[in-house]
């Protein structure tokens, strides 16, 4: 795939994510990651957007496994 294919299929991510919950997030969230890495790699910029979004999503994972932590 070209840098330009790798970034629509970002965006298409991006706007499944904005709907998605749960494991379904997760899991989109692990496909936009790869595709983020596949756009570095390529010698490709990942906007701004995406990187922010990216790891707002880590961090929601983050919080999510404290979530589940017993006390």
């Amino acid at each position: 795939m070209t840098v330009n294919e790798w970034l629509a299929q970002a965006k298409d991510l991006e706007a499944k994510i904005a709907n998605s919950v749960g494991d379904a997030r997760y899991e989109l969230h692990q496909q936009l990651h790869r595709a983020l890495e596949n756009i570095r790699v390529h010698g490709g910029s990942v906007p701004a957007h995406l990187r922010n979004l990216d790891l707002e999503l880590v961090d929601e994972e983050v919080e999510d496994s404290f979530d589940n932590m017993p006390i």
